[in-house]
């Protein structure tokens, strides 16, 4: 892995005045340093990808805009190691799970929303008018144009593409902007983007925090379209609030609150594996864990020793 970490802004790898350590959770090795984006390199990365909306990448046909998505998605399997040990080293997570989990279903992402764009409709409908004509209504889809994303740390990968597969299968272009603990695949990304000749400025990275760093700056951004989030509802309030002035469009995912039922006739030993995988899978840092358990009381006791002893 690199020493360090760079901003990807316009097709080029920015460095910037301050840094920041990426620090490995199995041990608190430090994997790498990384450059924190200013408000400078952010306002370039907007301009950057307002350029490319308003250039090549939005005169581009939908063809070849989805071809460069499925060579995105290639490319990542051919580096399919590469983005396993970063992932490893910036979550600590295990190696089947990487392995079977973020990094397939990473590239997954990309050639999935390509083919949903291609083939998505559009609506059309008539309407009946007073002189006998008839009128047809129909949806012309367009990008949103600057699409600011901001991704967790608990599936660094499949979480960011999750986001800025369909933003650019729609047209649009992004900034990224990953956790600052799990640096390291979104700038692999980047790399990926770069080799496969995606055009300058459809994809932006940059790293930071949030207050008083690149989260706040790119939320703030009057140039960004724009914000899709995953994460904390603190921060989620912080960037809805952001977004209200300029009443821009916003996609959050602020985590869940899932229940298990068990009820008295389930299959016991069926049940403990499911509840114990649902609540302590990826150390219970998924959005879709089991949050709480109800179990009917006859086979309460039971189920709860059982379960202890599992996990």
């Amino acid at each position: 892995m690199a020493a360090f970490l760079r901003n990807y802004v316009g097709g080029s790898w920015v460095e910037t005045d301050k840094r920041f350590p990426n620090i490995n959770p199995v041990d608190g090795s430090k994997v790498c340093d990384v450059f924190e984006a200013d408000a400078a390199t952010v306002d370039r990365a907007v301009k950057a990808a307002r350029a490319a909306v308003e250039g090549e990448w939005g005169r581009m046909a939908d063809t070849e805009r989805m071809r460069l998505l499925h060579a995105v998605a290639d490319r990542i399997e051919a580096r399919f190691d590469d983005f396993l040990a970063a992932e490893i080293a910036d979550t600590g997570k295990s190696l089947p799970q990487a392995r079977s989990i973020d990094i397939p279903r990473g590239a997954a992402n990309f050639r999935v929303f390509a083919d949903l764009a291609r083939a998505y409709p559009n609506e059309c409908y008539e309407t009946a008018t007073s002189d006998g004509r008839g009128a047809l209504n129909y949806s012309v889809r367009r990008p949103l144009g600057v699409v600011a994303v901001i991704s967790p740390w608990n599936l660094p990968l499949l979480l960011l593409t999750w986001k800025v597969a369909p933003a650019l299968a729609a047209g649009n272009a992004v900034i990224a902007k990953p956790s600052e603990e799990t640096p390291s695949t979104a700038t692999l990304l980047a790399e990926v983007f770069d080799e496969v000749g995606v055009p300058p400025g459809v994809f932006n990275l940059v790293h930071g925090f949030g207050p008083g760093s690149a989260g706040e700056f790119l939320t703030t951004h009057p140039g960004v379209d724009a914000i899709t989030f995953t994460g904390e509802s603190r921060t989620g309030t912080a960037i809805m609030k952001a977004a209200a002035d300029r009443v821009k469009p916003i996609s959050f995912e602020l985590g869940g609150k899932n229940p298990a039922v068990v009820f008295a006739d389930a299959d016991l030993d069926e049940a403990i594996a499911g509840v114990a995988r649902a609540v302590f899978t990826n150390c219970g840092q998924v959005c879709m864990c089991t949050e709480r358990v109800y179990v009917e009381r006859p086979i309460f006791e039971r189920f709860v020793a059982a379960l202890a002893a599992k996990a």
